[in-house]
Parts: structure tokens; sequence; C-alpha cells
């Protein structure tokens, strides 16, 4: 999320609120899910966890994220299938949600691809495919960065299952009111972008999110 949408929403937020002071920890979705649970985080900008979320928290839909094939720019003409199977794949990590959807559908449209990387980091595999070192099959993230690569995402031909993209927080929280600006900016910065409209399923919010 540190190369996406949160440092747009921190630029938004302090731009309203100078006196904001906000500390951001990263991690994967499960751990900051059991922070947030647990009360040791205010928010979290993550992926839906993989179950239906307790009463006890809030969730707000941000985007939806649809895999992609990633190619070199020069190759976007090539069918995205035949990428798959004859280019070295740069894969995403398999720990990660995006990582295991994209390997449901390499196993369900019946391809074995050439593994040269497995990597954690979007923006590294976009710099790499960017280069021709490889190919990729990964969620279409919401980034700043896309433009100023030489990269292609390409529709896949078959169907596949989009990540949920978007905040976790308590329903009741001794600051709920800075959670509810913060989220009320979230939303905001991705509405600005072409994304899914938000929906949420709540209101309220808490403050101090994490990364």
């Amino acid at each position: 999320m540190l190369n996406g949408p949160l440092p747009m929403v921190l630029e938004a937020l302090v731009q309203e609120h100078p006196a904001a002071r906000i500390v951001v920890r990263t991690g994967l979705t499960a751990e900051l899910y059991d922070e947030v649970l647990h009360g040791r985080l205010d928010v979290a900008m993550c992926l839906h966890p993989a179950f239906v979320l307790p009463k006890t928290l809030h969730w707000l839909l941000l985007r939806e994220e649809r895999l992609v094939v990633l190619a070199p720019q020069a190759w976007a003409h090539r069918d995205p299938h035949g990428l798959l199977r004859d280019e070295a794949l740069i894969r995403y990590d398999r720990r990660l949600g995006g990582g295991q959807a994209a390997e449901r559908y390499l196993r369900r449209a019946g391809i074995v691809p050439r593994e040269r990387f497995e990597i954690s980091s979007l923006a590294a595999i976009a710099m790499l495919v960017g280069r021709g070192v490889g190919v990729s099959i990964a969620p279409d993230a919401a980034t700043a960065w896309w433009p100023t690569l030489p990269v292609a995402r390409l529709p896949l031909p078959q169907s596949s299952q989009a990540r949920r993209f978007g905040m976790v927080w308590p329903r009741t929280s001794p600051r709920t009111r800075a959670i509810e600006v913060l989220v009320d900016h979230a939303r905001r910065v991705m509405a600005a972008k072409d994304s899914p409209r938000p929906t949420v399923a709540s209101r309220s919010t808490p403050r101090r999110r994490a990364g």
C-alpha cells in the first residue's frame, strides 16, 4: 500500500489537517487485521480477509483489482496466455492473496509457466517487466507509477477473481472521529481516481492507520 494510494491519502489529510500525527505500520493483511481486532491498530488499509468479518468491525471497499498480465510495452499486441506460456514468469509472491489468485488462474487455464523470480513487491515486478526480464500475472493495483513504466497491462481471456482492497476498523474506539476523517479522505482520494465507486459497510473510523 505504500507504493499505492496511501501516500496520496496522507497528503490529502495533512492539507486539511496540518497538525495530524499518524503512525504507519506495514504488514500482511492477516497481521494488520489481527492488530485491528485486538486494538493495537486503529485502522488498516488492506485486502479483505478470506473470511466474513466479525460484527465488531467496519469495512469500507475502496477498489476491486482484477488480475492482468504485465508485459513489456513492445509485447502488448501478443496473446496474454501465449506470453504466460512462452516467456519467463516473474511470479507474484504466493504467500500473498494476489499471488495465490494468480496461481489459481494459471492452474485453471492449464498454463505451466517458466518461472524466473518470485517477488512480493509489485513495484519491483513492474520494473523488471519494463526492462524486458519477463512477464507477470498480478492484480491491477492502484499505483501512481504505472504511467512511468513501459509496461502493458493486458486483460485475461478468462474471468478471474478480483481482490477487494479497502479499510477495516473497530465499531467502537476512543478515536472514532479521527478515524472517520482518515477514512473519508481515503474514500475521496480513491473516488477521484478512475476506480470503482467505493461502498461502505458501515460508518465509523479510527485514526492511526496501518499501511
